[in-house]
């Protein structure tokens, strides 16, 4: 198909667009509690970054890379975002829901790592996202180095009967540290170990204490994205490279260019800095395979079939301050085959019925790049299907490029 370097070549821009710099105002903040002003290469981290790149000024060619050893922290203005160097001792042995009956070995990471700044003043909270994707909370003050705050669950197999283990240590350790407000003390004991619910308690035991010249009480801002949603639609170049001892097998089909249209919605997933959304789509589309017999050219073979298909993705942004967002995504769709349009084969005077009984439901694999200007996204998509043939011996796979815009309201 000669849409096939076309899409190589998206491919192949939106790579070098993705391995672009981020640079964004920012502060250093240096061992010796000196503020360097510059520019920071910020890539809205999930998982808690081991270095920053930084630079004077944009114009400069060196950039400078700094470590949790190498600084005392770093602010950038938009978003407003702060990450503070501490050593700590964390637990990252790695934990998994699905897999919470396998044994991992025990790792503790006992070096300066940056932590995500939640919540400021008596008592400061740190968040901390590691290899795994785990979530840490970490508190410190003044006269309290920093500390993890205690949670895990893993499978202890014992020769009584394995089973899952929650070690809940950071309740107790929270009811010791506000244990002089016997109320907010109560309910650390009962806390869930979630972003919302330790900031809360961290603000209200802050504002308790009261708020003075060496306490005030500031929380993280969230800049949470919305749930975005809209129109789409395009052309799917399709091809059919269909097999098997069956009629179906018997013939060239020639490639076919089919409109594709629906509706979307976009919806981010954890923080709006994780950059990741779940991605459905409503669409109509269409198959339409022409052929000739391979041993009969003057037997005329016509596919056609009509689709509602639900697409469901998970979609990465790259995060950049401009109005150009490049993305990519990828997921399965769901097709259920809701018009017949056509499905004979023979000599135009005697046609037949090709297919009897087509497959009502097909499985889509699907993977694309794109990028959203303002209100637009433009996207290049390649997907496979497992088409609708209802015989074993018979593969039916529907091929297809798409190229596809949208507009969100």
């Amino acid at each position: 198909m000669r849409v096939v370097p076309l899409f190589l070549c998206c491919m192949l821009m939106a790579c070098t667009v993705i391995a672009q710099r981020n640079y964004v105002p920012g502060v250093i903040i240096t061992l010796q509690n000196d503020s360097l002003k510059g520019f920071i290469d910020f890539r809205n981290w999930y998982q808690a970054p081991t270095e920053i790149v930084f630079k004077e000024s944009l114009s400069d060619k060196t950039e400078q890379h700094f470590k949790p050893a190498d600084i005392k922290g770093f602010k950038v203005a938009e978003p407003e975002v702060e990450y503070v160097s501490r050593k700590v001792s964390i637990d990252i042995t790695k934990q998994s829901l699905t897999k919470l009956t396998e044994v991992f070995p025990t790792i503790v990471q006992d070096t300066p790592v940056f932590l995500m700044r939640m919540v400021t003043g008596r008592y400061n909270l740190y968040e901390y996202i590691d290899v795994h994707s785990r979530e840490h909370y970490i508190y410190d003050a003044q006269d309290v180095p920093a500390t993890e705050l205690v949670y895990t669950e893993r499978y202890i197999d014992r020769p009584s009967g394995g089973g899952i283990f929650k070690d809940e240590k950071y309740k107790y350790q929270l009811a010791d540290l506000f244990a002089d407000n016997k109320a907010l003390a109560a309910k650390a004991a009962k806390v869930a170990y979630r972003e919302a619910n330790l900031t809360k308690l961290f603000l209200d035991y802050n504002n308790y204490k009261g708020q003075g010249a060496q306490n005030t009480v500031t929380v993280q801002k969230k800049n949470r994205q919305p749930v975005a949603y809209g129109i789409m639609g395009g052309l799917a170049f399709n091809s059919y490279p269909f097999s098997g001892p069956a009629f179906l097998g018997q013939a060239d089909y020639e490639n076919s260019k089919e409109p594709i249209g629906g509706i979307w919605v976009d919806i981010p997933i954890g923080r709006s800095g994780r950059n990741f959304s779940f991605v459905a789509e409503l669409l109509y589309k269409k198959v339409d395979a022409k052929g000739k017999g391979i041993a009969s050219p003057a037997s005329k073979y016509h596919l056609a079939f009509g689709y509602l298909q639900l697409n469901m993705m998970v979609r990465y942004t790259y995060p950049t301050k401009g109005l150009v967002k490049p993305y990519i995504n990828a997921g399965m769709g769901n097709g259920l085959l809701i018009k017949t349009i056509a499905n004979s084969m023979g000599s135009e005077t005697n046609p037949r019925e090709l297919v009897d009984g087509p497959r009502k439901y097909e499985q889509t694999a699907m993977a694309g790049i794109g990028v959203k200007v303002r209100k637009i996204n433009v996207e290049t998509r390649y997907t496979t299907g497992n088409g609708f043939s209802p015989y074993s011996g018979s593969k039916t796979p529907v091929r297809s490029l798409q190229v596809l815009a949208g507009y969100s309201f």
